[in-house]
């Protein structure tokens, strides 16, 4: 099957190919691993949620298959980084895919009816998904410096666009079938269709032409202590290059400032601006549908204007929309304000691989992207913990009135968080302006 898919997709190139034969694979062999981690996650977090169902433990439960997949990227992100910078890109992404693939066959004897204590359940599901979080630390930058190689630098913009949203698209379709697999099939299921998924993903990877470098390259054995003296190296080049530097502080800053939105998006929706439950879901949505509608438009954006100057006012804008759209307190407000906000977000979100790759010289490419990651991880780590804290502590109560109308806890912290982005924006916007 897949032979002969990619014997069509090289005959039919202007039909077939979004840039050329190769990005084309690596996009749908992301796009299929993508779509499987995403009903995973949310099959994980329902099916974790019915084995302590009615217990004051399931959040704290829950919270444990976020934090199993985030503490990877913190705790060896950078490191793997300087790993991906030394090993072949292709074989490095093959490999993670397989051993991805095999970790989550593990938890397919525990899905069914398997006498097990809820406490090993629960122990092996961690693992796993740590596991699963720590090998796609490989492999997403991997297949973000690939890029370099199988994309011409005139194309950068729009691959990034592909990309970007067919991740939109992932989140959305995953999340929209998490639920329908989960109680039509069963956890089983939705655990074999992942390790279906990095599959596919492997063998879509493998018809992909290797360049004559990659051909060259072997997987090079190293001490700690050469480790650790290039991811030195590699946080001194980020640390000393303007461009990289600015990228680095404003996605933190929007990464906090949207994780603070994020964990308090249930309480605005459905108390500030008084929303069904039933309609949570529409107003979760309008996001990635403007997200969508952000990477079409990016790439015509980019080729009329300095793909720095779209980056900085896409920030900027960002953290306009969420001030100005959470004040009023308004149902139509606020579901316009998501939309643009969506739009606006995604646009500088495409354009932060094509402004890395193009500073950055390929020896280094790993070790930057692995650093970013690991910087927006945290700073959307800290931004869920200290928004539900702050919310639910010191500013539990807190009313300022306006002629508006009411401001809680939850609208000052979004306004805090629209601040940041803005600033972040703001100083994206001096920086580059700095380099011309």
């Amino acid at each position: 099957m897949f032979p002969r898919f990619s014997k069509r997709l090289s005959s039919r190139p202007k039909l077939a190919l979004p840039i050329n034969r190769n990005y084309t694979l690596l996009w749908l062999g992301g796009t299929i691993s993508l779509v499987g981690d995403v009903l995973f996650t949310m099959m994980l977090i329902l099916w974790v949620g019915t084995l302590l169902q009615n217990q004051s433990a399931a959040p704290l439960a829950i919270s444990g298959v976020v934090l199993a997949s985030a503490l990877p990227a913190l705790l060896i992100g950078p490191l793997a980084g300087v790993f991906v910078d030394r090993w072949p890109k292709l074989r490095t992404m093959r490999l993670m895919d397989a051993l991805r693939a095999v970790l989550v066959c593990t938890l397919l004897p525990i899905s069914g009816p398997l006498p097990l204590p809820l406490a090993v359940r629960l122990t092996i599901i961690y693992l796993v998904v740590a596991a699963v979080s720590a090998l796609s630390q490989f492999f997403t930058p991997a297949t973000k410096a690939i890029l370099k190689e199988v994309v011409p630098q005139e194309q950068l913009t729009r691959a990034s666009a592909l990309t970007v949203g067919a991740g939109v698209f992932s989140w959305a379709i995953g999340s929209a079938c998490a639920g329908i697999c989960y109680v039509s099939l069963g956890a089983g299921w939705a655990i074999a269709l992942n390790a279906a998924s990095y599959a596919c993903s492997w063998v879509l990877i493998g018809r992909m032409r290797a360049s004559a470098a990659e051909r060259r390259a072997s997987a090079q054995s190293t001490s700690l202590r050469r480790v650790l003296t290039e991811l030195r190296e590699g946080l001194r080049f980020i640390g000393g290059q303007l461009q990289l530097r600015t990228i680095l502080l404003t996605e933190s800053l929007y990464s906090f400032g949207w994780g603070i939105v994020s964990v308090l998006s249930l309480f605005y929706i459905t108390q500030n601006i008084h929303v069904p439950m039933s309609l949570y879901g529409l107003f979760s949505t309008v996001a990635a549908i403007g997200g969508i509608v952000g990477t079409l438009l990016a790439d015509r954006t980019a080729a009329k204007v300095e793909a720095t100057s779209v980056y900085a006012r896409a920030s900027l804008f960002a953290g306009v929309i969420v001030v100005v759209s959470t004040v009023p307190n308004q149902a139509i407000i606020a579901l316009l304000g998501f939309t643009l906000i969506g739009i606006v977000a995604q646009q500088a979100e495409v354009l932060v691989g094509p402004l890395v790759l193009l500073a950055t010289p390929e020896q280094m490419v790993g070790r930057v992207f692995s650093t970013l990651g690991t910087a927006t991880t945290l700073s959307s780590l800290l931004a869920t913990f200290l928004g539900g804290y702050v919310s639910s502590t010191l500013l539990q109560g807190v009313v300022v009135h306006l002629p508006t109308g009411e401001l809680n806890a939850t609208n000052l912290l979004y306004i805090g968080a629209g601040v940041l982005i803005f600033v972040g924006g703001l100083h994206a916007s001096r920086q580059f302006r700095k380099r011309q």
